[in-house]
């Protein structure tokens, strides 16, 4: 019996192209991330912040899991990469899905496989998405707030240091931060060893020159 094939193979130039667009819109995410940048989004401790009493967890995923924990339970994601830019034993798992009729990106991120820092972004919303996700959020952590959706940028943080920002700007994120020191140590020891190269660099530099002067 003949069968019909219910899928056929890209030729190589147009699955190449394929792939490279495809890449080229989580590398537009993927290049602002730099160790500095990380490193100073864990660092913002005295901002004035909403408090809750609910543990701030995405998806009630808990901060420190491990990569596998995270694709056991959302399931495998649409995009990830590690060794991101000048970050070493990092990793990020993209997801693109849908929330309210609206086209979200998901990212969770990790150094040396602990979970410290998520984002969800809204590529596109309406007032009526703003409105029902700052509703969802202010039931779901307990906060009382009144002016809460007439602030740009919003701070909650939980007992343990968790912080939760909601943010409007090209897209409506809202970026889910470890309160845990161990990422940021990591991160400073990196930093310090980044700084240790660069010293090294500008020493070579400079008795070069002085052998050519």
């Amino acid at each position: 019996m003949k069968q019909n094939l219910q899928y056929k193979l890209l030729p190589y130039n147009r699955y190449n192209s394929f792939y490279q667009e495809r890449e080229s819109f989580y590398r537009s995410f993927i290049n602002q991330y730099y160790l500095d940048f990380a490193h100073q989004l864990l660092s913002h401790e005295n901002i004035s912040s909403y408090l809750t009493n609910t543990i701030i967890a995405p998806q009630d995923i808990p901060f420190g899991a491990s990569p596998r924990k995270v694709i056991w339970k959302i399931g495998m994601p649409s995009f990830q990469v590690k060794d991101i830019n000048d970050f070493k034993d990092h990793k990020i798992l993209f997801y693109r899905t849908k929330l309210l009729r609206q086209k979200v990106l998901i990212q969770f991120h990790f150094i040396n496989g602990f979970f410290y820092y998520s984002q969800l972004s809204f590529l596109s919303f309406t007032e009526k998405t703003n409105s029902i996700l700052y509703d969802s959020i202010k039931a779901k952590y307990q906060c009382s707030a009144t002016s809460f959706e007439n602030d740009d940028k919003i701070h909650m943080q939980d007992i343990c240091g968790n912080k939760l920002i909601i943010e409007k700007g090209v897209y409506l994120t809202v970026s889910y931060i470890t309160g845990d020191s161990y990422p940021r140590s990591l991160m400073e020891e990196q930093l310090r060893s980044k700084q240790v190269q660069f010293n090294k660099a500008d020493n070579y530099e400079i008795s070069r020159l002085s052998k050519i002067l």
